[in-house]
């Protein structure tokens, strides 16, 4: 949490409207501040008791529920309402508010603050054709899409760079000069992360190393395992020949896929082909237990 200097402290009583109350007219974001006090009012020793019991962990799953949530919108738009992104944003929203009111409660503490200073501190090193001092010797065509990415991906590979430096600098103070360790092309990828996604960020680094044969070829070995068939390791490694192409073309495998089945429910009834029984209730998969 910042040390900075604060007229009032984020937990001081905050008066909590009636529910469902307009928040005061003012500038674009002051709303943000009222989502806030919200959280922080369902936080409060006297506010809600289902918040009190909640952990970053017992909240994953809410997290990953709500952003699939926002991508169906996104996906099958004519399907929502006019208002159904902004709404499924909003939950998202209270994610993040949920999670960084907990971190209040860590060692260290860090609070919503911290999640909007690193936000605005990442956009302004990344894109210094539009924060920087010299914005026109930062990009010489600001309409250069591909520059922009270029330029994304080198201050990027800088602050990894410099972060490694650091790393090893503490690891040589504790005793430990060994050199760290080549990142790999699936290090820093999350593992709940789908896994053409996965793949497709991994094709891409290898792309960009110039050793996409490399990593094709560890697939194959892979694919030729002796328990492969026991887990589709020849359907596996087609599909990875499939996020190579798709790389290649700067198409997203999981949009594109997710797009299509989106695209297919509609043309059935139900989400099922005519004529096919569809689950209902507590017997549909994925149902709340």
């Amino acid at each position: 949490m910042s040390d900075a200097p604060v007229d009032e402290p984020l937990t001081a009583p905050q008066p909590v409207p009636a529910a469902g109350a307009e928040p005061a007219p003012g500038p674009r974001g002051s709303v943000l501040l009222r989502a806030v006090e919200v959280m922080e009012a369902l936080r409060a020793p006297d506010g809600d008791a289902w918040t009190h019991q909640q952990t970053h962990a017992s909240l994953a799953r809410y997290l990953l529920e709500e952003t699939h949530e926002v991508l169906e919108v996104i996906d099958d738009p004519a399907s929502h309402g006019p208002g159904a992104l902004a709404d499924e944003l909003g939950d998202l929203l209270f994610q993040i508010l949920f999670h960084a009111r907990v971190g209040e409660e860590e060692e260290p503490a860090w609070d919503i603050d911290d999640v909007a200073r690193s936000f605005v501190a990442k956009m302004e090193r990344r894109n210094p054709h539009v924060f920087g001092e010299d914005r026109e010797a930062a990009l010489a065509d600001p309409a250069d899409v591909d520059a922009i990415i270029a330029q994304w991906h080198a201050v990027k590979a800088a602050e990894k760079q410099a972060a490694e430096k650091e790393a090893a600098a503490s690891s040589a103070d504790g005793g430990d000069a060994g050199s760290a360790p080549a990142r790999g092309w699936f290090d820093g990828i999350p593992s709940r992360l789908p896994a053409l996604q996965t793949a497709a960020k991994a094709v891409h680094r290898a792309r960009s190393d110039g050793r996409l044969d490399e990593l094709l070829a560890a697939a194959d070995e892979a694919a030729a395992a002796p328990d492969a068939e026991d887990w589709g390791g020849d359907i596996s490694r087609a599909l990875l020949d499939l996020v190579v192409a798709a790389e290649a073309r700067d198409d997203d495998p999981e949009t594109a896929l997710r797009t299509l089945l989106a695209r297919t429910r509609t043309l059935t009834v139900g989400g099922a082909p005519s004529g096919t029984s569809v689950p209902q209730g507590a017997d549909a998969p994925g149902a709340p237990s």
